[in-house]
């Protein structure tokens, strides 16, 4: 198994950043709850977050009851709900259906991320994706990351240290972003989640060698990705948001390059 610090390197958060953003939650698996990391800003610092049971207003209230900021859902990302959920009445297999195609309709993707660590702690960057396999995010200052992944390698390339560590990305659940298309043999699906404007569809593996869970979010009318969590072994929760999305814009190669070696590859 990863060690915790090499997940949460896999999930995209091994930094803690000094800016802290919006409150941010996560929906319920099947398993076993999947956890709300609620975040506090007070005095411009990070707090730890609070972890919580997902609850959300009985459905006989849901055209009235108001959402506050402070209990945003990550999942049914709205300050109120204005009207029936996406995909109403749609069975959750035909919702899993429309967004595994549509996933694998996507070709490229370039914009701009914000990832929340498990901590709370925030960073950006530019994020570039050419499915299937290749995948590039690029950390602002002060965070000294580059994340690239080719050839089914996820390579991580630390500046401060002067270190590239690499890993097997069939080991983490980013593989089901990846793949050109998701094998349902192997995907186990853990829950469908319908929001007024976003559907979700959360994944872990029934291969034991695959370490956490994924949901992924994507835009109900346009079936755009919006965003991804992350919940490794630790039930660490990762959040990454996607904005300024260009789709299917071509990308150089040369941006998926392996960095420079250097560090050590871990499969346990």
């Amino acid at each position: 198994m990863l060690s915790s610090l090499a997940f949460s390197t896999l999930a995209l958060v091994c930094v803690e950043a000094a800016a802290l953003g919006a409150p941010v939650a996560v929906a319920q698996g099947a398993s076993e709850p999947i956890v709300i990391a609620q975040v506090a800003i007070e005095d411009d610092q990070p707090a730890a977050p609070e972890l919580r049971e997902l609850t959300a207003p009985p459905a006989e209230d849901l055209s009235a009851a108001p959402v506050s900021n402070t209990d945003d859902n990550i999942i049914l990302d709205e300050e109120q709900f204005t009207g029936p959920l996406a995909f109403e009445g749609v069975s959750d297999d035909e919702v899993v259906r429309t967004v595994f195609d549509a996933l694998a309709a996507v070709t490229t993707l370039k914009g701009d991320f914000t990832q929340i660590a498990p901590s709370g702690a925030v960073s950006e960057g530019q994020f570039y994706l050419r499915r299937p396999g290749l995948l590039r995010f690029e950390y602002d200052p002060p965070t000294p990351l580059l994340i690239v992944a080719n050839s089914g390698v996820v390579y991580v390339r630390d500046d401060a240290l002067e270190t590239t560590d690499s890993y097997p990305v069939g080991r983490t659940p980013l593989k089901y972003l990846l793949r050109d298309k998701i094998d349902t043999d192997e995907a186990e699906i853990l829950s469908v989640d319908r929001g007024v404007d976003t559907v979700a569809v959360t994944l872990g593996s029934k291969n034991a060698e695959t370490d956490g869970e994924i949901s992924i979010i994507l835009d109900a009318d346009e079936l755009t990705l919006r965003r991804w969590i992350v919940r490794d072994m630790q039930s660490g929760v990762t959040i990454v948001t996607l904005e300024n999305v260009v789709a299917g814009e071509r990308l150089a190669t040369r941006l998926f390059r392996a960095p420079d070696a250097g560090g050590t590859f871990l499969k346990n």
